[in-house]
């Protein structure tokens, strides 16, 4: 969208900060953000840790990215790092992604240097966020969990992680990734995407896989991701003896395809905030397993665009498996309900007009500039 489409909101120069430990979903969500707020008219640098592992694949994903030695929470150069930026930039706000950087941040803003808004990808302690002018919560739990934790609620707003048909369009037929892993044009595949680890349910998963298998013996599992976990899953598999039926992928970057491909997309995290992934899913029109807990409920459906499942119940989520695995018509319209449902929630229009409401009130509020002696001094 040009600049000159730019109505409602001024042109604002805003400094981002991350602190990548891995590229995952919150650096997705930046990336494409960072597109569509240049897009607009807004101008936006991006200041990134140093040997972050995801310097990489932003670059190559066509985000310019500025290394820098910002790591840790204990690392007190830090604020100033950030606040000599800023001022160089020019910036009008700041806006954190992850802990750390909210941290840092903070101070920088509580110093004096321009107000600070922090995107809060999950649930984490409010301590990182207390200096902070505002909060950008991606679901209603991540908020009310905020609040519990002492947060004003009035500087908090839910903003919905956001994904465009066009941001997810597999390169390759669905056929040939499937022939690729071994898996016939009507083999059941199911799809987990997520860094391997307790709380995102793969122990659950594992344990749910011989009851389907019983049913569906050829079901493949496509295992997507890397993590600490994956050395106990594999030998899991191996003593349950269905080692054969589960594919682990490791790290991709044919996400989308390999979505696409799938039949039935299952995450079943313990607490999952808003779960990029599970709009991935939808935009790919495929049904999704969830559990009834954190923000799932805020992103699927229950019974319209899949189904969600008590938390650590592995019977339960055998049997949500089956359902889907078992009824290919009714997962078909749960995908066609969740794709209807995503593009209507999550999309980018309501996500860039509310965040850009969120820019111009915390400015309004700090008197339409950023009084920053911290930044004047660097």
């Amino acid at each position: 969208m040009p600049s000159s489409l730019l109505t409602n909101s001024q042109p604002r120069r805003v400094l981002q900060v991350i602190t990548p430990a891995r590229m995952s979903g919150a650096e997705m969500q930046l990336v494409r953000l960072t597109r569509r707020m240049q897009a607009r008219g807004h101008a936006l640098a991006t200041v990134i840790k140093r040997h972050s592992p995801a310097i990489d694949e932003m670059r190559r994903l066509g985000l310019h990215v500025e290394p820098r030695p910002i790591h840790g929470k204990a690392n007190l150069l830090t604020p100033a790092i950030i606040a000599q930026r800023a001022h160089r930039f020019r910036a009008d706000l700041i806006q954190s992604t992850l802990s750390t950087a909210s941290w840092w941040c903070g101070w920088v803003d509580r110093l004096g240097g321009p107000p600070s808004i922090g995107h809060v990808q999950g649930f984490t302690s409010a301590a990182w966020h207390r200096q902070q002018t505002h909060l950008l919560a991606v679901s209603h739990a991540v908020k009310d969990d905020l609040v519990r934790q002492g947060i004003d609620p009035g500087r908090i707003t839910v903003l919905y992680n956001a994904l465009a048909p066009e941001d997810f369009l597999p390169l390759r037929d669905s056929a040939s990734v499937r022939a690729e892993l071994g898996a016939e044009p009507d083999t059941p595949v199911v799809g987990t995407f997520a860094h391997l680890s307790a709380k995102k349910g793969h122990r659950e998963l594992f344990a749910a896989m011989p009851a389907v298998l019983r049913e569906l013996p050829v079901t493949q599992f496509w295992i997507v991701g890397e993590g600490r976990l994956r050395v106990e899953l594999q030998a899991e598999a191996r003593r349950q003896g269905i080692l054969a039926n589960v594919r682990f992928l490791g790290f991709r970057r044919d996400v989308a395809d390999l979505m696409h491909a799938i039949d039935v997309m299952a995450l079943p995290s313990h607490r999952e905030p808003c779960a990029l992934v599970y709009i991935e899913a939808a935009l790919a029109r495929k049904p999704i397993i969830a559990c009834r807990a954190g923000g799932a409920p805020e992103s699927i459906a229950d019974g319209e665009t899949g189904l969600l499942v008590p938390v650590r119940n592995s019977q339960a989520l055998a049997a949500a498996l089956l359902t889907l695995l078992t009824n290919q018509e009714r997962g078909a319209r749960m995908g066609r309900a969740g794709y209807e449902r995503a593009r209507e929630i999550f999309g980018w229009e309501r996500f860039v007009r509310t965040l850009e409401g969120v820019y111009d009130r915390v400015l309004d509020e700090r008197g339409g500039t950023s009084r920053s002696p911290m930044c004047t001094a660097a």
